[in-house]
Formats: C-alpha cells, structure tokens, sequence
C-alpha cells in the first residue's frame, strides 16, 4: 500500500488469493444472467430490482429491506466475532486500494520492500494509465450493478451513450483519485463503519494484538528479555500508520501486515512466530482462551437466523401478480343514454415471475344489474410486465343503495399458477363523486 511497506507471508498470500477472488466476484456478477434476467441490477429507470433470480417490484421493497437487514445483521454477528475482518479482507476499499500499491511497485520497478530511490518519467506515466484503465474498469462495472453491462456496449455499438459518456468519466475520475491518493484516510475518517465497529466488540472478539508479557521489555536482541527487538517493522507495514504495539486502536483495520512483518524478524532471530497475531483481549490480559459461543453471538447469530428464516418465508408467501383497482378520477361516474351509472376504474397488473401469465378479470358478489365492461375475458401478461388498463362498471341508478355499492374486482390466472386476488371498490353516486 502506497506510504506503507510491502510485506511477505502466509496472510499476505491469503489476501493476495482473496483479492483475486472478490475482484473476479465483483467484476462477473454484472454478466451473469439467469433465465435472461440479470444476476443483480437495480435498474432504477424501470422500477425492478433483480436480486439473485427475484425481481423485486417497488410494491415490494420489503424484500430489499428484508435483504438489507440480513446483511446488517451478518455484519455484526461477524464483526462481534472475528472483529474487522471485513476491512481487512473484504471491504472494496482495502481490496483495490491493495491491488493499485501493487500495480505502482511493479510498474515502478521495486526490489523486494525497498522503493527505488528515482523512478523514471516514463515509468510514472505508465503508472498512472494503469491505474486510470483499472479505475475504468471498476467504474464500469459499478455502473454495471444499476445499468446492464450489455446494455452500455449495444449504446457504444450505436453511438448513442449521451451524458452515459461523462457520468462514466467522472466515476473514474472519482475512483483514480480514491484509491491513488485517498486510499487507507477513507477507514479513518470518513468510513462510518469504523465509527460504531468499537460497540460490537467485547472481551472475546478477535483483533490483532501484541502479547505484552511475552513481548516486553523490548529493546536489541543481546540487551533485553522481551521477545520485541523493536525493529519497527510492524508500524512501517502499517497503512495506517500505528503502532499495534500501543494496545487495540480504532484505526486498525485488521490487514494482518503487522502480523506477517514481525513473524517473519522472529523467524530470522530464531524465537517463536506469534509475538502479534489474531487474539482477544481476554486471552492478551488474562490469559483464557476467547469463548465463540457468549451472550452477543449467540444474540446476533440468532437474529441471523431468524432473519433469513423470515426472508425465505416471506419469499415463498409471495404472490406473483400485483394486482390494484383505482377510481379514474378523471370520469369518477358518468350517466349512460340509457339511463344507466358508470364508473370507471384502472386496474394495474404487474406480472412479478418469469413466465407469461393469462388472467381474467370479473366481478364477484356485485347486485344485481351490475355489469363490468371491458377487455376483461383475457388479460395477456408478458414475464415481469406491468400493465394498467380501465374497466366501466355500470348499474341502474334506481339499483344504488348505500349498502349495496361494494364492488369485489376478481382476477383469477386462466393457468392455474396460483388462486384468485380479490381487490375491494365502492361504486360512486353523483353525490360521492363531488364530495370527493
């Protein structure tokens, strides 16, 4: 990481095979497509949301709120766990903020851990055009998670990207500019994450420490009975520039650099690796292995699992048709030739599978000499279509009694997929329509 020292080992590599994976997770899910539809797209303009196989219509956001509170909860289960694992190892901003300090050292022709003392134009050039091509991409496919991937290249094919072409340069004017220069200050100052992460830890959470008893009093090799040598490494890989020496700190983000530096000077001096590793504070101060199965856990793990247990509830409870009857307010009643009251309603249908459905609408339970009239026999819905057509619901005027006026619309799928939706409407008198 730029301003941090470049570190080997056994967590180095382990990260180094976690970025390749997030990034190759990341950068493939904006072309995946299941059955035709994306894998994940919030394609906001058209009001869906495809999450995983399930199209979520605006209607039904409480299955985004469903997913999100699942996410939430997952976060501080693991956090009350494993600590900040997800920054260290799974935060977008730690994994490409790792991948452009690599790119520079290469580019820029490091030698092991050491910076070259002059670094050629010609090299500083191709540094950044490397990181500008990979800000590119990676705004590219961030956009890819509200607009099709395809999409955007059947635009480039017929020339007709518009302001597509300047939104996608400042997303990677943005992105540059974070992870070259921003980099690591994001997690100290501006992630709110780093802010509340403090109140989900407790005695028994694992962070990175640095055993004190084993380790103090520190000092060189020959002079001293502490396992330190106070060589510094541990803080020169830091990219936020602590010293985990100095107890648990709000900066950490648990990047395990530390970690892999002081194993490898102990590997070389001859003592035992460990002197800063994963632990809790219980085992740091009093000597007792951390406990996984404690209060908080089990309270987080248990909403976790309720959680997901509502959400596949709520999802095999869904009804795959939206189904709404409104007044048209533009003609609530109207007086026919023949004598006859109107009313005129719009029915919304939103067909929520991925299959073409044909329904039926009618009238169930109405008085007698009501009639609805319309395009009502069958009602062809296309996969994830959203239709609103207008019915006339008409009655003799003689025929309206204040308690006889409640309508029961009913659609019902010609195909069986799934029983009857009944929606309630009251035929409007004259009187009604103007006091409404």
């Amino acid at each position: 990481m730029r301003g941090a020292r470049p570190v080997k080992g056994r967590y180095r590599d382990l990260r180094s095979a976690a970025n390749a994976v997030l990034i190759a997770v990341m950068f493939a899910i904006p072309w995946i497509r299941i059955g035709g539809d994306p894998l994940l797209l919030l394609d906001v303009p058209a009001r869906k949301f495809h999450v995983f196989g399930l199209v979520i219509f605006p209607q039904e956001l409480i299955y985004l709120w469903a997913l999100i509170a699942i996410m939430a909860v997952a976060l501080f289960f693991f956090t009350a766990t494993l600590g900040r694992v997800w920054c260290g190892w799974s935060c977008p901003q730690t994994v490409f903020t790792d991948v452009f300090a690599g790119l520079e050292r290469r580019i820029q022709g490091w030698t092991g851990t050491s910076r070259p003392r002059k670094v050629a134009a010609w090299r500083v050039v191709a540094t950044h055009a490397a990181w500008l091509s990979l800000s590119f991409l990676v705004a590219f496919h961030m956009v890819g998670y509200f607009v099709s991937p395809y999409a955007w290249i059947a635009r480039i094919e017929s020339n007709t990207l518009g302001a597509g072409v300047g939104f996608l340069g400042a997303l990677t004017a943005i992105t540059w500019a974070d992870f070259v220069f921003v980099r690591q200050s994001f997690c100290r100052f501006l992630c709110p994450y780093a802010r509340f992460q403090g109140v989900l830890f407790d005695r028994d959470t694992l962070v990175i420490g640095y055993d004190t008893e084993r380790g103090e009093p520190r000092g060189k090799r020959s002079k001293t009975t502490g396992d330190c040598v106070d060589c510094g490494l541990c803080v020169q890989v830091c990219p936020a520039s602590i010293d985990i020496r100095d107890g648990l700190q709000l900066d950490c983000i648990t990047c395990t650099q530390c970690i892999d530096a002081c194993n490898g000077v102990m590997t070389r001096i001859g003592r035992e690796p460990g002197l800063i590793d994963y632990r809790a504070l219980s085992s740091l101060e009093e000597g007792r292995p951390a406990r996984l199965v404690r209060p908080r856990t089990v309270a987080y793990g248990t909403l976790l699992v309720a959680s997901l247990a509502l959400f596949v509830v709520l999802v095999g409870a869904r009804i795959p048709v939206g189904f709404q009857v409104f007044h048209n307010r533009d003609a609530l009643t109207t007086v026919l030739p023949d004598g006859r009251l109107g009313n005129s309603f719009e029915v919304r249908l939103e067909n929520r599978g991925g299959e073409p459905r044909r329904y039926t609408l009618r009238l169930e339970g109405a008085p007698a000499g009501f009639e609805l009239l319309g395009e009502t026999a069958t009602i062809d819905l296309a996969p994830e279509q959203s239709l609103r057509t207008h019915v006339f619901v008409v009655a003799p005027i003689d025929e309206l009694h204040a308690d006889g006026r409640e309508l029961q619309f009913i659609i019902e799928p010609l195909d069986g997929a799934h029983s009857a939706l009944t929606r309630g409407a009251r035929f409007l008198s004259p009187a009604d329509a103007n006091d409404a």
